[in-house]
């Protein structure tokens, strides 16, 4: 009888274990939307610092859509270590838990970061040369459908980013080659974001 408890026992642990690992990631994005929130708030309502300079000042947005977005996780299963770094430096959004980055969902669309006081949505892109040969051809006909995928994204992005000002959209590539092809594909799909090259 014991024998037959064991396999039921471990079964209901394990689904403990899910449940509490599920609520303590909610729990972890709800406290960083509300710090968020409470950012955003007062970065409308204090007083700027006097070290900030008048462009600085300039550049806030006083009015800014993006604002009403929610923090959301993003499992990692399957990056490699230099996408997730990647996007980290760049996004620049909270400590997630292990095996997730957080990102910003607006308008039912996911955004790598999101930079409120710059009313700054971002995009990072990494790894994405190993497509090309040294002349900037795809390897295979087919990783061509792989930008066009991207480029869709981007449309996406850009309509959901509207009105553009007081919202800003860029996209950071890791990558001389990517940034190139995308550059010269987004002016004719998404011409509103900006496109940096950023290693």
């Amino acid at each position: 009888m014991a024998t037959l408890a064991i396999p039921a026992i471990r079964l209901i642990a394990s689904r403990v274990i899910q449940w509490l690992g599920a609520a303590v990631a909610a729990g972890a994005a709800t406290e960083v939307a509300r710090q968020r929130t409470e950012e955003a708030e007062n970065s409308r309502t204090t007083p700027i610092s006097r070290a900030e300079s008048p462009a600085k000042e300039k550049d806030r947005c006083e009015e800014c859509p993006p604002d009403s977005g929610v923090l959301t996780l993003q499992p990692t299963a399957g990056w490699g270590s230099e996408a997730i770094s990647y996007q980290r430096r760049i996004a620049a959004m909270p400590e997630a838990p292990s095996g997730y980055l957080f990102e910003w969902a607006y308008r039912g669309v996911k955004f790598d970061g999101y930079e409120s006081g710059q009313c700054l949505l971002k995009e990072a892109k990494s790894t994405y040369d190993q497509f090309f040969n040294e002349n900037g051809d795809f390897l295979y006909p087919f990783q061509a459908g792989i930008f066009l995928a991207m480029a869709k994204s981007a449309a996406r992005q850009q309509r959901a980013a509207e009105p553009m000002p007081p919202t800003r959209l860029r996209w950071y590539f890791m990558e001389r080659m990517s940034f190139d092809y995308m550059k010269r594909l987004l002016r004719k799909v998404a011409p509103d974001i900006e496109v940096v090259y950023a290693p």
